[in-house]
């Protein structure tokens, strides 16, 4: 995907951006990644068959923290991975660092997300 890089300010924030895009794309098979939303609010967000059918996104957050955005996830039963937020569409949650993303959780959650989705 071109441009990834661009949508973070914080080069903390784009390493762990970069670490999350990485584990997303090996886990889904024909994952789509597409820059959305305008200057002040820009992420990815990854589909399959076509971009209206999200699976998960990503956005640089705030004091140089990253989010991930999961869809088809209502609630969370994880010893380390919590939502931060409450949003009608999608889940978020926020890591402050490359050592707080455990692969193996983030695959766990896309796991579950791969489940629900309905495509």
């Amino acid at each position: 995907m071109e441009n990834f890089n661009q949508i973070f300010k914080s080069a903390k924030a784009n390493k762990i951006g970069n670490k999350l895009k990485g584990i997303i794309e090996s886990y889904f098979d024909n994952v789509e990644g597409n820059i959305v939303g305008g200057a002040k609010v820009k992420l990815v967000l990854y589909s399959r068959n076509g971009k209206n059918n999200v699976l998960c996104g990503i956005q640089e957050g705030t004091n140089e923290s990253c989010m991930l955005y999961v869809h088809h996830i209502n609630e969370l039963n994880h010893d380390r991975l919590k939502f931060s937020g409450k949003g009608k569409h999608a889940k978020r949650i926020t890591f402050n660092s490359t050592e707080d993303i455990m692969e193996e959780d983030i695959k766990w959650l896309l796991s579950k997300v791969n489940e629900n989705a309905p495509f």
